[in-house]
């Protein structure tokens, strides 16, 4: 028996078991490459998935923007109040509009601060746009702030804000959209002006003017005389004392005769104080006449205006063309009228009494009501607010006081016409001239002669057309022709008295010259 040594034996030799260590199992490469190609494959598909899901995500956010597009302006609100303040009254008028051009109004917040006070006034959400345009668009808001104040909060004498913010309904900002803010300080003023009337008894003829004296306290802004619809402003009396006031007034002939007087003085907060003042009004009862159209006027007078004015469509008619002129373009014409009166002087520019057109005869009257008929029907119903004065044709046609001429050109039913500033709103005219020989801006003496007479615009022949307007008002000539009348309502009320000046001996610098 052979001995083996026992450093020199294997494993388990001796015991059946090889003699050499057992070998590790290694997987075997798969035949071709499988391995890799398939790893491959792999990858590939989980790019194309990846590159469509990019694509999706692409489509998405293109389409959220094409539809969304015009939500992506940048354009806040705009926030506007109708007027400039920085005082408020008891019961104001004021109005607030908030517009956004774009895609519409989302918020709307206004808020009234006073002390420790926060009232809301306003508190609006609207829609935002659907994608079809399927919801309305809130472009724009007007409030009546100075309604809502009167309502919701007991104003108190001192200062106080008002505070507003609008937002649109974009998607900048975190989708919280464009957003505007504004705070207006102002004061509340509760208190209205001091109002005293001076003059005393009032007589006024309907269709006629009057003259009213009166004191206000300082912090008026406007006073004067309202007059049924018209208001007339009162002008300093200049007798010593700065808040002494007058006002030329009229009482038109076309409002009812039971219209109220009442002389009003408003601060800058919109606090009004009203006064009563004595009046006793004398009704008339004006005249009315047929007027009839002829064709030869129609074809001379219609196409002649027609050449001159672009505010009134040819109807293709020569009737009712006429209506238009004689109806529409002589309410522009009183309407300019009214507008160069509010730039008149505040001081008399005339010196004594007015004058008739020397040799005229009267035609028509003041405030006749005519009925104009054509082939024998009614057409048209109109007022002749003036005077219709004839002397000879190409007649010369003299001022009939001092001033300074503010129109002279053609002027719609006047045809060629002149017409002077008085100062303290009141205003001559003069119409149907054939020629003008004087211009805008020049300074006049009573008799100056401005032109020739004629029968231009709505005249059937050669006369002067003479009026007088207060305001835009048409008022009867008939009294300012009268010297006596003039110094009894006008100019007597003008001097100094114990009450307007304070006991002195002041003279009145309300002069009636330039």
């Amino acid at each position: 028996m052979k001995i083996v040594p026992l450093h020199r034996r294997g494993v388990g030799e001796g015991c059946g078991e090889p003699e050499d260590p057992p070998r590790r199992l290694t997987p075997s490469p798969l035949p071709g490459g499988d391995f890799q190609r398939r790893v491959a494959a792999r990858c590939q598909r989980g790019i194309a998935v990846l590159f469509l899901l990019l694509i999706l995500i692409f489509l998405i956010l293109a389409s959220s923007i094409f539809i969304t597009w015009n939500r992506w302006e940048g354009q806040s609100p705009t926030l506007r109040f109708d007027r400039d303040f920085k005082a408020l009254g008891r019961n104001p008028s004021l109005s607030l509009l908030i517009e956004d051009s774009g895609c519409g109004l989302k918020n709307i917040s206004v808020n009234l601060k006073q002390k420790d006070q926060l009232v809301s006034l306003v508190e609006e959400q609207y829609p935002a746009p659907s994608s079809f345009g399927r919801s309305k668009i809130q472009k724009s808001k007007t409030f009546e702030i100075g309604k809502l104040i009167a309502e919701k909060y007991k104003a108190q004498e001192g200062p106080a804000s008002l505070v507003v913010t609008a937002s649109d309904h974009a998607v900048r900002n975190f989708f919280r959209g464009n957003q505007t803010h504004l705070q207006r300080d102002f004061v509340f003023d509760i208190f209205p002006p001091r109002l005293e009337v001076l003059s005393g008894q009032h007589y006024i003829n309907q269709g006629g003017s009057e003259c009213v004296v009166y004191r206000v306290s300082p912090d008026a802004e406007v006073s004067g005389v309202q007059a049924g619809p018209h208001f007339f402003p009162g002008y300093p009396a200049n007798l010593g004392d700065p808040n002494l006031k007058f006002c030329l007034f009229a009482f038109a002939y076309n409002i009812p005769a039971d219209s109220p007087l009442k002389i009003v003085a408003r601060d800058a907060a919109g606090n009004e104080a009203v006064a009563g003042f004595w009046y006793k009004l004398f009704p008339k009862k004006f005249r009315s006449r047929d007027i009839k159209v002829e064709d030869s006027f129609l074809q001379k007078a219609v196409p002649e205006i027609m050449s001159h004015t672009s505010e009134i469509k040819d109807q293709g008619d020569l009737a009712k063309t006429f209506v238009e002129l004689n109806s529409k373009l002589r309410r522009l014409n009183h309407a300019l009228i009214a507008e160069l009166a509010q730039k008149s002087p505040a001081r008399f520019l005339w010196d004594g009494s007015f004058l008739q057109l020397s040799n005229s005869q009267v035609e028509s009257l003041f405030a006749d009501h005519r009925t104009y008929l054509y082939q024998g029907k009614e057409i048209d119903r109109q007022d002749h607010v003036g005077f219709d004065l004839s002397v000879v044709q190409q007649y010369p046609i003299e001022a009939s006081n001092d001033g300074v001429v503010v129109y002279a050109d053609y002027l719609g039913i006047y045809g060629n016409c002149v017409m002077i500033d008085h100062g303290c709103g009141l205003l001559s005219l003069y119409g149907h001239l054939s020629s003008i020989n004087v211009k805008a801006g020049q300074q006049v003496k009573k008799k100056d002669v401005l032109g020739r007479s004629g029968a231009t615009g709505l005249a059937g022949g050669d006369h002067l057309h003479f009026g007088l307007f207060l305001h835009g008002v048409p008022v009867n000539p008939n009294e300012w022709w009268d010297g006596k009348w003039i110094k009894d309502h006008v100019l007597d009320r003008l001097k100094p008295t114990p009450e307007s000046a304070g006991g002195g001996s002041q003279q009145s610098v309300v002069s009636t010259r330039p």
